[in-house]
């Protein structure tokens, strides 16, 4: 299996000249104009399992960087490797500087890379903190890594760590399950794409009580194709969700209603689908096409037969990132 830290850019160094590097390397431009172009705003640590391959650890290491294009962050990457390592470990540096429309607007991104033996979890802690601004908050972004070896970290590598994202649609379990010290502070990327699908959905719903779209409601059934299976069981949370009282304790649907989230057939056009079923002709149908940004809404609630076509232009990862780490 390729080394992961080989797809990633940057120059190798040993690990305890990264830091004295840095420094010297924004030292040589002191310019007031050059320190604010590199101001951080935050650490992100983007943390990658032995299972993760070349192609994917460089396509979220690009997105990372362009999230950090426009929230300025120290970027930190883990790289596990199975190979024996002298000292135990090996780095990489990378930095860049970015203009923006306004050749006033700059932006200076840099990443510190590290290859470590998988079984040196318990030095990691140790590392890291060394290659963190201590004095701004960090975002842990989980790759790959397996549920059990997330656990080790809880009392170590993510004290102190503001929110961990992960993202269900492509981690082979459910972290969701996992006994995180705080579960507000873990954060499912799948959902946080949903965005603009709750957003296109909730403006239509609102035109209506939430009684008079619980009355009768027999069944609520969403349908994801096969790569969004995080979207789908967030999409039916998220309805559930908006059928609770507002302390979120008691649903206002009858104990009854059926929730489903099922995959749809290869052959479906639709990524996304959400039907609400009624005892009566009543319908609601909201789908997201799998190709370009296109959706429709088709519902008879009592007004009439509606018919819309919307636009749900799905969120790059790196818009996906910002809406699980803030919001």
């Amino acid at each position: 299996m390729a080394e992961l830290i080989n797809a990633l850019p940057g120059v190798g160094l040993p690990v305890r000249e990264v830091t004295s590097r840095l420094a010297s390397m924004w030292d040589s431009e002191p310019s007031t104009a050059h320190l604010e172009s590199r101001a951080s705003q935050m650490n992100v640590v983007l943390h990658f399992g032995l299972e993760v391959t070349a192609e994917e650890a460089r396509e979220r290491f690009d997105a990372l960087i362009r999230f950090a294009q426009r929230y300025p962050s120290r970027i930190i990457v883990l790289c596990p490797t199975r190979a024996d390592l002298e000292g135990g470990m090996e780095s990489k540096l990378f930095s860049q500087c970015y203009i923006g429309d306004s050749h006033r607007e700059m932006c200076c991104c840099e990443a510190l890379m590290l290859r470590y033996k998988s079984e040196d979890f318990g030095y990691l802690a140790n590392q890291v903190s060394i290659w963190l601004e201590s004095d701004l908050p960090t975002y842990h972004w989980f790759s790959g890594v397996p549920a059990k070896r997330i656990e080790t970290y809880f009392d170590n590598l993510l004290l102190g760590v503001r929110r961990c994202v992960y993202d269900s649609s492509v981690e082979l379990e459910d972290l969701s399950n996992l006994n995180w010290l705080d579960p507000s502070r873990a954060v499912d990327l799948a959902k946080a794409r949903l965005l603009p699908v709750r957003q296109a959905i909730g403006q239509f719903m609102s035109g209506y009580s939430v009684e008079s779209l619980c009355d009768g409601l027999q069944a609520v059934r969403v349908r994801h194709c096969a790569s969004m299976p995080g979207e789908g069981r967030g999409l039916l949370e998220w309805v559930q969700s908006c059928f609770s009282d507002c302390d979120g304790s008691k649903s206002r649907v009858s104990s009854g209603t059926e929730f489903t989230s099922i995959e749809s057939e290869p052959s479906d056009l639709c990524a996304l689908e959400l039907e609400f079923v009624y005892n009566d002709e009543r319908y609601l149908k909201c789908r997201k096409f799998k190709d370009g940004s296109y959706g429709e809404i088709h519902a008879s609630l009592g007004k009439g037969e509606i018919e819309i076509y919307t636009r749900v232009k799905p969120m790059a990862t790196e818009q996906a990132l910002a809406e699980a780490f803030f919001f």
